[in-house]
Protein backbone atom coordinates (compact mmCIF):
# COMPACT_ATOMS: atom_id res chain seq x y z
CA UNK A 1 0.00 0.00 0.00
CA UNK A 2 1.58 3.69 -0.91
CA UNK A 3 1.28 6.76 0.55
CA UNK A 4 -1.21 7.27 -2.64
CA UNK A 5 -3.65 5.32 -1.38
CA UNK A 6 -5.46 7.64 0.75
CA UNK A 7 -4.96 11.13 -0.83
CA UNK A 8 -8.22 10.71 -1.83
CA UNK A 9 -10.18 10.92 1.26
CA UNK A 10 -14.00 9.66 0.67
CA UNK A 11 -15.06 11.93 3.93
CA UNK A 12 -13.80 15.00 2.76
CA UNK A 13 -15.26 14.30 -0.85
CA UNK A 14 -18.75 13.82 0.52
CA UNK A 15 -18.29 16.82 2.92
CA UNK A 16 -19.27 14.33 5.82
CA UNK A 17 -17.24 13.57 9.34
CA UNK A 18 -15.69 10.67 10.29
CA UNK A 19 -18.51 9.38 12.50
CA UNK A 20 -20.88 10.33 9.70
CA UNK A 21 -24.33 7.79 9.97
CA UNK A 22 -25.27 6.06 6.68
CA UNK A 23 -28.58 8.73 6.54
CA UNK A 24 -25.62 11.53 6.47
CA UNK A 25 -23.53 9.81 4.16
CA UNK A 26 -26.72 8.81 1.77
CA UNK A 27 -28.16 12.47 2.25
CA UNK A 28 -24.74 14.22 1.30
CA UNK A 29 -24.07 11.98 -1.82
CA UNK A 30 -27.82 12.58 -2.78
CA UNK A 31 -27.23 16.70 -2.35
CA UNK A 32 -24.04 17.08 -4.32
CA UNK A 33 -25.30 14.54 -7.38
CA UNK A 34 -28.08 17.47 -7.55
CA UNK A 35 -25.56 19.95 -7.32
CA UNK A 36 -23.58 18.54 -10.25
CA UNK A 37 -26.62 17.69 -12.22
CA UNK A 38 -25.35 18.57 -15.70
CA UNK A 39 -29.10 20.48 -16.51
CA UNK A 40 -27.30 23.17 -13.94
CA UNK A 41 -24.43 24.38 -16.63
CA UNK A 42 -26.56 24.73 -20.05
CA UNK A 43 -24.17 27.35 -21.29
CA UNK A 44 -20.76 26.16 -19.84
CA UNK A 45 -19.12 23.05 -21.26
CA UNK A 46 -16.45 23.68 -19.21
CA UNK A 47 -18.49 23.75 -15.86
CA UNK A 48 -20.31 20.30 -17.31
CA UNK A 49 -17.06 18.37 -17.91
CA UNK A 50 -15.63 19.37 -14.56
CA UNK A 51 -18.71 18.53 -12.63
CA UNK A 52 -18.87 15.01 -14.72
CA UNK A 53 -15.43 15.00 -13.51
CA UNK A 54 -16.20 15.86 -9.68
CA UNK A 55 -19.64 13.50 -9.88
CA UNK A 56 -16.91 10.28 -10.82
CA UNK A 57 -15.06 11.10 -7.49
CA UNK A 58 -18.49 11.55 -5.79
CA UNK A 59 -19.90 8.19 -6.87
CA UNK A 60 -16.24 6.55 -6.24
CA UNK A 61 -16.72 7.93 -2.64
CA UNK A 62 -20.08 6.59 -1.97
CA UNK A 63 -19.60 3.27 -3.65
CA UNK A 64 -17.21 3.09 -0.44
CA UNK A 65 -18.30 4.91 2.61
CA UNK A 66 -22.33 3.82 1.09
CA UNK A 67 -21.67 0.05 2.26
CA UNK A 68 -21.37 -0.94 5.76
CA UNK A 69 -18.61 -3.68 4.78
CA UNK A 70 -16.67 -1.31 2.21
CA UNK A 71 -16.50 1.60 5.05
CA UNK A 72 -15.36 -0.69 7.14
CA UNK A 73 -12.68 -2.02 5.53
CA UNK A 74 -11.81 1.98 4.10
CA UNK A 75 -11.73 2.60 7.39
CA UNK A 76 -9.55 -0.04 8.77
CA UNK A 77 -7.00 0.21 6.07
CA UNK A 78 -6.68 3.96 6.52
CA UNK A 79 -6.07 3.19 10.07
CA UNK A 80 -2.83 1.16 8.88
CA UNK A 81 -1.67 3.36 6.78
CA UNK A 82 -1.59 5.75 9.21
CA UNK A 83 -0.23 3.88 11.99
CA UNK A 84 2.89 3.19 9.07
CA UNK A 85 3.34 6.64 8.72
CA UNK A 86 3.53 7.02 12.44
CA UNK A 87 6.44 4.98 12.42
CA UNK A 88 8.53 6.58 8.94
CA UNK A 89 8.24 9.67 10.75
CA UNK A 90 8.86 9.25 13.91
CA UNK A 91 12.09 11.26 15.06
CA UNK A 92 15.39 8.47 15.72
CA UNK A 93 15.39 7.30 19.26
CA UNK A 94 11.92 7.29 19.41
CA UNK A 95 11.63 3.38 18.44
CA UNK A 96 7.83 2.18 18.10
CA UNK A 97 6.10 3.38 21.29
CA UNK A 98 4.68 6.62 19.40
CA UNK A 99 3.02 4.53 16.70
CA UNK A 100 2.22 1.17 17.68
CA UNK A 101 1.51 -1.79 14.71
CA UNK A 102 -2.21 -2.44 15.09
CA UNK A 103 -2.79 -6.07 17.06
CA UNK A 104 -3.46 -8.25 13.89
CA UNK A 105 -0.35 -7.19 12.83
CA UNK A 106 1.67 -8.08 15.29
CA UNK A 107 0.33 -11.35 16.21
CA UNK A 108 0.39 -12.57 12.62
CA UNK A 109 4.81 -11.79 13.51
CA UNK A 110 4.28 -10.34 9.52
CA UNK A 111 6.53 -7.09 8.59
CA UNK A 112 3.71 -4.12 8.09
CA UNK A 113 4.28 -3.56 4.54
CA UNK A 114 3.69 -7.15 4.01
CA UNK A 115 0.69 -7.22 6.08
CA UNK A 116 -0.69 -4.14 4.23
CA UNK A 117 0.27 -5.68 1.27
CA UNK A 118 -1.68 -9.15 1.88
CA UNK A 119 -4.68 -6.97 3.32
CA UNK A 120 -5.11 -4.53 0.20
CA UNK A 121 -4.83 -8.01 -1.70
CA UNK A 122 -7.56 -9.38 0.04
CA UNK A 123 -10.14 -6.75 -0.60
CA UNK A 124 -9.44 -5.71 -4.24
CA UNK A 125 -9.81 -9.21 -4.60
CA UNK A 126 -13.79 -8.90 -3.51
CA UNK A 127 -13.63 -6.21 -5.57
CA UNK A 128 -12.93 -7.61 -8.62
CA UNK A 129 -15.45 -10.63 -7.47
CA UNK A 130 -18.14 -7.69 -7.37
CA UNK A 131 -17.18 -6.08 -10.72
CA UNK A 132 -17.17 -9.65 -12.45
CA UNK A 133 -21.19 -9.81 -11.00
CA UNK A 134 -22.00 -6.52 -12.13
CA UNK A 135 -20.43 -6.55 -15.67
CA UNK A 136 -22.88 -10.25 -15.90
CA UNK A 137 -25.37 -8.12 -15.07
CA UNK A 138 -24.46 -5.40 -17.72
CA UNK A 139 -23.69 -2.81 -14.72
CA UNK A 140 -21.25 -1.07 -15.98
CA UNK A 141 -21.59 1.87 -13.94
CA UNK A 142 -21.36 -0.01 -10.70
CA UNK A 143 -18.81 -2.69 -12.25
CA UNK A 144 -16.76 0.20 -13.36
CA UNK A 145 -16.68 1.94 -10.00
CA UNK A 146 -16.00 -1.63 -8.14
CA UNK A 147 -12.85 -2.67 -10.64
CA UNK A 148 -11.93 1.15 -9.79
CA UNK A 149 -12.14 0.73 -5.98
CA UNK A 150 -9.59 -2.02 -6.36
CA UNK A 151 -7.10 -0.64 -8.74
CA UNK A 152 -6.62 2.27 -6.45
CA UNK A 153 -5.85 -0.72 -3.37
CA UNK A 154 -3.54 -2.92 -5.47
CA UNK A 155 -2.58 -0.06 -8.72
CA UNK A 156 -0.15 -3.33 -9.76
CA UNK A 157 -2.13 -5.87 -10.71
CA UNK A 158 -2.49 -6.57 -14.11
CA UNK A 159 -6.22 -8.47 -13.42
CA UNK A 160 -7.36 -5.20 -12.57
CA UNK A 161 -6.35 -3.27 -15.29
CA UNK A 162 -7.76 -5.80 -17.70
CA UNK A 163 -11.20 -5.95 -15.84
CA UNK A 164 -11.44 -1.95 -16.25
CA UNK A 165 -10.65 -2.48 -20.13
CA UNK A 166 -13.72 -5.44 -20.52
CA UNK A 167 -15.91 -2.61 -18.97
CA UNK A 168 -14.65 0.22 -21.06
CA UNK A 169 -14.91 -1.67 -24.51
CA UNK A 170 -18.46 -3.00 -23.47
CA UNK A 171 -19.11 0.33 -23.29
CA UNK A 172 -17.88 1.62 -26.58
CA UNK A 173 -15.43 3.07 -25.53
CA UNK A 174 -11.88 1.56 -27.12
CA UNK A 175 -9.43 4.43 -26.42
CA UNK A 176 -10.25 4.33 -22.64
CA UNK A 177 -9.57 0.30 -22.72
CA UNK A 178 -6.56 -0.02 -24.64
CA UNK A 179 -5.07 2.70 -22.34
CA UNK A 180 -5.78 -0.01 -19.72
CA UNK A 181 -4.57 -2.78 -21.79
CA UNK A 182 -1.07 -0.81 -22.37
CA UNK A 183 -1.02 -0.41 -18.67
CA UNK A 184 -1.71 -3.97 -17.90
CA UNK A 185 1.27 -4.83 -20.27
CA UNK A 186 3.49 -2.45 -18.68
CA UNK A 187 2.99 -4.56 -15.47
CA UNK A 188 3.31 -7.70 -17.15
CA UNK A 189 4.59 -8.16 -21.22
CA UNK A 190 3.23 -11.69 -21.66
CA UNK A 191 -0.62 -11.45 -19.68
CA UNK A 192 -2.14 -13.05 -22.26
CA UNK A 193 -5.84 -11.53 -20.98
CA UNK A 194 -4.19 -8.47 -21.89
CA UNK A 195 -2.81 -9.62 -25.56
CA UNK A 196 -6.68 -10.93 -26.15
CA UNK A 197 -8.07 -7.52 -25.30
CA UNK A 198 -5.68 -5.25 -27.53
CA UNK A 199 -5.87 -7.75 -30.64
CA UNK A 200 -9.91 -7.52 -30.00
CA UNK A 201 -9.52 -3.32 -29.52
CA UNK A 202 -7.32 -3.06 -32.57
CA UNK A 203 -9.32 -5.19 -34.71
CA UNK A 204 -12.98 -3.54 -33.85
CA UNK A 205 -10.60 -0.19 -34.55
CA UNK A 206 -10.19 -1.54 -37.79
CA UNK A 207 -13.76 -2.35 -38.62
CA UNK A 208 -15.37 1.00 -36.78
CA UNK A 209 -17.52 -1.20 -34.69
CA UNK A 210 -17.57 -1.92 -31.03
CA UNK A 211 -17.93 -4.64 -28.87
CA UNK A 212 -21.22 -3.14 -27.39
CA UNK A 213 -23.25 -0.54 -26.84
CA UNK A 214 -22.52 2.29 -24.24
CA UNK A 215 -24.71 1.53 -21.68
CA UNK A 216 -26.04 3.91 -19.00
CA UNK A 217 -24.01 7.51 -18.99
CA UNK A 218 -23.42 10.37 -16.94
CA UNK A 219 -27.14 11.51 -17.66
CA UNK A 220 -28.70 8.48 -17.34
CA UNK A 221 -27.17 7.65 -14.08
CA UNK A 222 -27.98 11.02 -12.56
CA UNK A 223 -31.87 10.08 -13.78
CA UNK A 224 -31.37 6.43 -11.94
CA UNK A 225 -30.22 8.50 -8.80
CA UNK A 226 -33.17 10.72 -8.59
CA UNK A 227 -35.82 7.92 -9.28
CA UNK A 228 -34.18 5.89 -6.47
CA UNK A 229 -34.83 8.82 -4.48
CA UNK A 230 -38.20 9.35 -5.36
CA UNK A 231 -39.34 5.59 -4.34
CA UNK A 232 -37.97 6.47 -0.72
CA UNK A 233 -40.08 9.37 -0.54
Amino acid sequence: MSELDFEEDYYAILGVEDEATADDIRKAYLKLAKKLHPDRFPNDEAGKQAAQAEFRRVTQAHYVLGDHDRREEYDRLRQLARARNALRNAEPGQGVASAPAPADTAATGQSQPAADESINLKWASKHLARADELFRRRAYDDAQTAIKEAIRLVPTDARFRNKLAEIYLARGWKTYAMTEVQAALKLNPKDPDARNLEAKIRALSRSGGTDKSAKKGFLDQLKDIFAGKAKTQ
